[in-house]
């Protein structure tokens, strides 16, 4: 299980318009969020035992939807347009 390491957007619009591609790459995203998330991650658990949560659970939850994102395809179709998203 790995979480999302790049993101394509393509945006473009119908009738011979503008076409903007862009690539996202997550896995730098992630170097900066790391020391972030190993710091506030036992206060964030703290607060939710305190709380009457269950904090692995939680964690686990979302550890499993964040590797659930690559392979992902949104298709939105307008009528100027269309942007397609699609996770790796």
């Amino acid at each position: 299980m790995m979480p999302p390491l790049v993101v394509k957007l393509h945006v473009e619009r119908f009738g011979g318009g503008r076409r903007f591609r862009l690539w996202l790459p997550l896995f730098l995203f992630w170097l900066l969020i790391l020391p972030l998330a190993v710091v506030t991650l036992p206060i964030v658990a703290l607060v939710l035992a305190v709380l009457g949560y269950r904090p692995l659970r939680l964690f686990a939850a979302y550890w499993s939807l964040l590797c659930a994102l690559p392979g992902s395809h949104v298709e939105v179709n307008g009528r100027r347009g269309f942007v397609f998203l699609h996770v790796y």
